[in-house]
């Protein structure tokens, strides 16, 4: 850059500023900070489209929310003698060979709790775009997992009752045949100035075109916009959460026009930038949970028979002589609390040999003679 550019911005740059803490022109300014406390982060990634090899030139702020610490392991149910219970989720990651078989994730719409906060820009469809993106970046890092998307949303969880949403959960997991389901919600996409975008008077608009010509980013820009979510990674067969947490970021956004969420021309802006950097450490984040769970499949089987069927193939990574571990599927009820229940998988401590191995399913033998009854699963060990 010639030295006389470097002289004129600097002293753009200062004029600006001097004239920015003049209490007669500025009386009504105050910057805008998040409300959370925020953490500097700063990835590159090499993904598909619009997550190309460009590093993210600004530093994103994440905010995540106070998480439950990890569950002890619970007593186990006897349902037979030496039974032992699993929970999914337990703080212990798998780092066997059978991590590498495909585990299917369902990911639902993250709906809006705040809707009128996208009708800058007309980014609503935000509420489509954000998981898919989500699972486009799970499938870049993790060939391991096989996302399914589905255009619904559940209610939000203010709305209704963590037992409720969990039975939710289940049933959704077991339309689709998913092992995982991912749910979420977009919190906030607020501008805290809009004034400053939509209808600047002539001193801000003389400081949008000079900020926009320096292209640095500094606090005397009033155009900045929030963007908060929260993802919720759940056990499709029991409900149980895996993982919580929120995201929080801001950027600038300096476009009139309505531009859409996902767009080419969305995603050159400063604020698509951010929420970049955003998606994909909340992808890296969730990708690390689901790596760490074991392969979970449902199987069928009589009362009698030793020969069961398997919802699982070859397309999953199973191969003919792979020995799974059997876990049956109970449900246990509250003495203190109507209508709530736990589901846990208790060890029937016999193992599944699968004999036939087709791509969606497998046939195999139970090495025991235990008469079954009640639904079960077959988990990796």
């Amino acid at each position: 850059m010639p030295n006389r550019f470097r002289l004129l911005r600097s002293l753009i740059i200062l004029a600006a500023a001097l004239v920015a803490n003049n209490s007669l022109a500025m009386s009504d300014f105050k910057p805008f900070k998040p409300k959370t406390t925020s953490a500097s982060t700063q990835e590159s990634a090499n993904s598909s489209l619009p997550f190309d090899n460009q590093s993210i030139p600004n530093a994103t702020a994440v905010t995540p929310t106070e998480e439950p610490a990890p569950a002890s392991k619970p007593a186990a149910i006897v349902v037979e003698s030496k039974a032992e219970s699993y929970q999914p989720g337990n703080g212990q990651c798998r780092t066997s060979e059978n991590n590498l078989l495909q585990k299917s994730l369902l990911l639902t719409a993250f709906p809006r709790a705040n809707p009128s906060s996208s009708s800058a820009g007309a980014l609503s469809d935000a509420e489509h775009q954000l998981p898919q993106l989500i699972g486009e970046q799970l499938v870049a890092k993790h060939r391991a997992i096989t996302p399914v998307q589905m255009n619904e949303s559940l209610p939000l969880p203010s709305l209704s009752s963590d037992n409720l949403l969990a039975q939710q959960i289940q049933k959704l997991a077991s339309n689709q045949h998913t092992q995982l389901v991912l749910t979420g919600e977009i919190i906030d996409m607020a501008m805290a100035h809009p004034e400053a975008t939509y209808n600047p008077g002539l001193y801000t608009r003389f400081l949008n075109g000079l900020f926009d010509f320096i292209e640095v980013k500094n606090r005397f820009d009033k155009r900045e916009r929030v963007f908060s979510f929260q993802v919720n990674l759940r056990d499709g067969f029991t409900g149980q959460t895996l993982f919580t947490k929120r995201y929080d970021t801001y950027g600038i956004w300096g476009s009139t026009q309505d531009v859409g969420f996902g767009t080419p021309l969305f995603w050159k802006s400063d604020y698509g930038q951010q929420i970049k950097g955003l998606v994909k450490m909340a992808s890296k984040e969730v990708g690390a949970v689901i790596q760490c769970q074991p392969y979970i499949a449902l199987i069928d089987s009589r009362p009698g028979q030793t020969q069961i069927l398997l919802q699982g193939g070859a397309n999953n990574g199973l191969h003919s002589g792979d020995t799974l571990a059997l876990y049956q599927l109970v449900v246990q009820g509250s003495e203190s609390q109507y209508d709530q229940h736990q589901v846990r998988l208790v060890n029937r401590n016999a193992a599944i040999e699968l004999r036939e191995v087709y791509p969606s399913h497998s046939i195999g033998v139970i090495n025991s003679t235990s008469y079954l009854t009640g639904q079960f699963l077959a988990v990796a060990p």
